[in-house]
Order: C-alpha cells, then sequence, then structure tokens
C-alpha cells in the first residue's frame, strides 16, 4: 500500500505542488480580506468613541476625528476599491451616500451655537385670562322675551344679546317723564319769575322759592337720568324717551355685550325670569390665557433671581390634543404663598391663543428656559438617531457623502437638544429624514453587504 501511494505522488508530482500553491494563496488572501475589513471596523470604532475619553480637549477631539475622516480615503474594502467608494461597504464605516432620487427628502442645516439654559419642566392647567373674561348680570329683573346670541357665538363690544321685559326699567321710564315734566314746567316758571323779580314786580321771597323748586326739579331730573344709564341707556337713548310709545316695548331692557370675545356659557332662554344675581352670559377673550403650574421649593432660587434681575423668561406649552406642537409663553408671575401639603408654588405663564386651539381646563406641559452662562452647541431633535444605546447624527463629508458621528446629548429645549460632545459646532447635518440614511448603514443588522 505504502509503495503504491510513493508511486501516485511521483506520477503526479506537478498537480500537487499546483494544488498546494492554490491552498497557501487562498490563506494569504482571506487573511488580507479579513484584515482590510477588520482595520475598517477599528477605525470606525475609534473614530466613534474617541470623542468619550477622558484627558482630550475640544479642539483635539475634533482634529483627531477629522484625521480619521482622511485615514477612511484610504481605506480599501474587499474589492480591491476605497471602502467609501464602494456601494455594498462603506456603510460598514457609517459613509452614506445621498441618492438623488431621495435628494430632495432630505433636509440639513447647521450644528447652532446658542445660549445655554437650563429647562424647567413642569405640569400644569390651561385656565381664563380673568382680565379679559367679564360675567353679564341683567341691571333689571324681568322675563326673556328674546335672545339673540347663543352658547359658542363671537361677539363684538355693544352687540345685542338679549331683550329682557322688565317692569323696574319701565317704571325708571315712567319716573323720568314725570320728573323731565316737572322741570321743563318749574325752568318755565322760574324764568317768569325771575323776569318779574327783576322789573321789581314781584318780591324776592317768591322769585327765591321758584329758583329752590328748580333746583329740586333739576336734582330729581339727574338723579333718574343716572338711574336709566345703569340700566344701560345711552344719552341719545334717554332722549328719545318722550317720543316712545307706551307699549309693550317701552319696558324692555337691552342686554348688551360688554366686551368682544366668545360667548363661554350661557343661562338664558326665553321665558326664564332674569334677575340682577345671577350671571346670564359669560364672554371671554380667548386669544390670550393662562397656564398655572406647580413649582417645587428647590426650583425657587431660579425663578427669584430671573424676577430680581427683571428678566422675562420665555416658556413653552405642550397639551396632549396637539402633540409636540408647542406654543409660546412668558411667565410673567410667581405666586407668593406656598401650599403647605405639596410644598409647591403657583407660576402663571401668558400664552397667545389666535387660532383658538388652546381650550380653558386642558392640563399642559410647560418648560420654562432659564438663562445660564455660556453658550452650546444645539442641534434639532429629530436630527438625533439611536441605535445600541448610542445616540448620533450624520455629518456632512464631502459632496454627497455623509457619515455618521456618534454624539453624547444634554438636555432638550423645546424642539432642540444638547450636544455634549462628538461634533462641532457649525457642521453641517441631516435635519430631515435621517431615519433614510440610518436604515443604510444598518444593513449589516440585517444581513446585507459585502458577505452577500
Amino acid at each position: 500500500m505504502k509503495d503504491k501511494i510513493v508511486s501516485l505522488i511521483t506520477q503526479n508530482k506537478t498537480m500537487l505542488i499546483v494544488a498546494v500553491l492554490f491552498l497557501v494563496f487562498g490563506i494569504l488572501l482571506g487573511q488580507k480580506l479579513n484584515f482590510s475589513k477588520s482595520s475598517a471596523n477599528e477605525v470606525y470604532a475609534d473614530m466613534t468613541t474617541h470623542n468619550e475619553e477622558d484627558g482630550h480637549s475640544t479642539d483635539e477631539k475634533e482634529e483627531y476625528a477629522a484625521n480619521n475622516l482622511s485615514d477612511l480615503e484610504k481605506m480599501t474594502c474587499e474589492h480591491g476599491v476605497g471602502i467609501v467608494d464602494c456601494d455594498n461597504c462603506r456603510f460598514e464605516v457609517g459613509v452614506v451616500k445621498i441618492d438623488k432620487s431621495i435628494e430632495s427628502l432630505i433636509e440639513t442645516g447647521l450644528v447652532e451655537d446658542i445660549d445655554r439654559t437650563k429647562m424647567l419642566t413642569l405640569t400644569g392647567q390651561v385656565q381664563l385670562d380673568r382680565t379679559k373674561a367679564v360675567d353679564v348680570v341683567s341691571t333689571g329683573g324681568g322675563r326673556v322675551e328674546q335672545v339673540k346670541k347663543l352658547l359658542g357665538e363671537k361677539v363684538a363690544k355693544g352687540d345685542i344679546l338679549a331683550v329682557i321685559h322688565s317692569a323696574d326699567l319701565g317704571q325708571v321710564k315712567a319716573d323720568f317723564l314725570e320728573v323731565q315734566a316737572k322741570l321743563e314746567l318749574t325752568q318755565a316758571t322760574f324764568r317768569r319769575e325771575k323776569e318779574l323779580y327783576e322789573k321789581k314786580i314781584t318780591s324776592q321771597a317768591d322769585y327765591q322759592n321758584a329758583l329752590n323748586e328748580l333746583k329740586t326739579a333739576e336734582a330729581s331730573y339727574t338723579a333718574t337720568d343716572k338711574r336709566l344709564r345703569l340700566f344701560g341707556l345711552g344719552t341719545e337713548q334717554i332722549a328719545g324717551i318722550k317720543d316712545e310709545k307706551e307699549d309693550e316695548e317701552f319696558a324692555n331692557l337691552i342686554l348688551r355685550a360688554p366686551q368682544g370675545g366668545t360667548i363661554i356659557t350661557q343661562n338664558i332662554s326665553v321665558g326664564k325670569m332674569a334677575d340682577t344675581t345671577e350671571s346670564l352670559y359669560t364672554i371671554a377673550d380667548l386669544s390670550n390665557l393662562w397656564v398655572w403650574c406647580d413649582v417645587y421649593e428647590r426650583d425657587l432660587a431660579m425663578l427669584h433671581e430671573q424676577f430680581a434681575a427683571g428678566k422675562s423668561l420665555q416658556a413653552m406649552v405642550r397639551v396632549r390634543a396637539f402633540g409636540p406642537a408647542a406654543f409660546n409663553g412668558v411667565v410673567d408671575f410667581v405666586g407668593n404663598l406656598m401650599d403647605e401639603h405639596t410644598r409647591t408654588v403657583k407660576m402663571r405663564v401668558q400664552v397667545k391663543n389666535p387660532e383658538n386651539k388652546l381650550r380653558p381646563g386642558m392640563f399642559a406641559d410647560v418648560e420654562a428656559a432659564i438663562p445660564l452662562p455660556g453658550r452650546m452647541a444645539a442641534v434639532p431633535q429629530v436630527a438625533v438617531m439611536s441605535d445600541a444605546g448610542k445616540n448620533f447624527v450624520f455629518q456632512q463629508w464631502k459632496n454627497d457623502l455623509w457619515v455618521r458621528r456618534d454624539v453624547a446629548v444634554g438636555s432638550q429645549y423645546g424642539n432642540f437638544v444638547e450636544i455634549l460632545s462628538g461634533i462641532p459646532k457649525g457642521a453641517t447635518i441631516v435635519t430631515g429624514g435621517a431615519f433614510m440614511l440610518k436604515s443604510d448603514i444598518l444593513r449589516e443588522k440585517m444581513g446585507a453587504g459585502c458577505a452577500d
């Protein structure tokens, strides 16, 4: 058997040598390819972790990252081309090429340099601006004859809300006609007595009596005129009472809107008896509302410092009905009393509501931005992606190439988030549509790439 094997080896010596050479070449080629891929991965890993190490200044970190981006251009992949130029391999080092077909779907922006702030996150409730809400009460009792305006309608100042048949108003009008007639009579009597007194025809006593009666009539007229004005009558309406017919409308009390706004409550209907103590309508201007928040004792010092310095404090209000949409507001008051049970103080936020989206009674989340010394880097919240516990953004590298940059994020300010490290201020990043780029660099997790 041994002789046969030796004989076979001798006869096929050339073929065996060729096979061994191919085997050795294959082993060497495989090691080279694995080394190339491992090197690329190591460079990318080094890029994304170096900025998190201690003992380096911001400038040193940015310089290091820039150097690594330059190193990527020198890397080759298993296909024998530059790894950033390979459509199948660039994702392995976090590089994405934006295709023309999706270019219009991508939005870009800069890493902004803004004032450093501390966000105070609170909960609160939307309420009416009490300086712009009024209860409408009838100035005289009576039966409701007509209802002109209904719940939810917008009204202007002076609009007729309802008509009330009021015996009180009818009586005051009748009294006015009486004192008006008496005033006219005493005025005529006084003019006659004055003329006679000046001609020495009548005595001074008669003249003085006529003068006293005139003053009494004028006082009665003035008092009755004021009573009519309390019912909402103006000068022209009072002057026209004498010409009114003595019918049912003589006692009609016109209920008018004291201010413009929206009718938010209605407690009136035809046939109802109204009195002078009951609110028939509530009219509110909803273009500005209050949001009352509860501030804990630990946060009072920061607020006090801002108000003591006379600085305005900006806030953003969100309600569940409108999701992430924010309403701009201003903190204008912090209460003077602390709740003994909750250990909180009330804080008021003035919020503009031009589109009437906010409704009194809504629960709200409030973020108040308290300025701090210094500045910070910030990007839109939608620009920050996450994977495997790491946050990252896409930074423009050159032309249509974008590279993943791992970042450390800080506090959130409205729609922006603070960037603590990982990317320099002023860098161009993807601010909209980043999820499409994210899906490209995560192909490896789905089994794509050079191994396919």
